[in-house]
């Protein structure tokens, strides 16, 4: 019988950029940014991300931010897995990891915006809202020409969750090193 892989769930660190950058570029459809924004994760935003290893090599990274003028809000960027760790449950481990964190306590509502395409995604979010216990309502997020005429990019419905409280012994804690 195979044995579940070991992973490490943590907080991701600035030398952590470059794979970070690397690992979001092969996981389309998600939108590859510059390495100046991973560095800028990591340094900035580190107690909102979650970034997970295995073998000494990064397999997740989930980016998330507390939206200004939005209380009690944690909003959730990407979530990149590593081809090897697909189907694996990885995804929703690193949303567990995340809303363990003693930081995010007050956390009642969860947002992200997803294309109509990343049925993945869609089935991720709506099986948080299940295992919240609240509702998952979508509206619209960011219409096709906000991103140009340059880039053909999809329309980014917004996903709501919430709201729902935290308890203490949700999800997986995170391992910081």
């Amino acid at each position: 019988m195979d044995k579940a892989p070991q992973l490490i769930f943590r907080e991701p660190h600035l030398e952590d950029g470059l794979a970070i950058s690397n690992l979001v570029k092969n996981c389309p459809p998600l939108d590859v940014n510059s390495l100046y924004v991973s560095l800028l994760l990591c340094r900035d935003f580190h107690d909102t991300c979650v970034l997970v290893e295995h073998d000494s090599q990064i397999v997740g990274f989930l980016s998330a931010y507390f939206p200004p003028h939005r209380e009690n809000t944690i909003f959730i960027w990407q979530a990149a897995v590593d081809s090897s760790m697909r189907g694996c449950g990885v995804a929703s481990r690193m949303l567990d990891a995340l809303l363990s964190r003693e930081n995010l306590s007050e956390v009642n509502y969860l947002e992200t915006t997803i294309t109509p395409s990343n049925k993945s995604s869609q089935k991720l979010f709506r099986s948080l809202a299940k295992r919240l216990n609240t509702e998952c309502r979508t509206c619209s997020g960011f219409s096709s020409d906000l991103f140009g005429e340059a880039e053909e990019h999809e329309p980014e419905e917004l996903y709501q969750l919430g709201p729902f409280t935290l308890e203490l012994s949700y999800g997986e804690k995170t391992q910081v090193l």
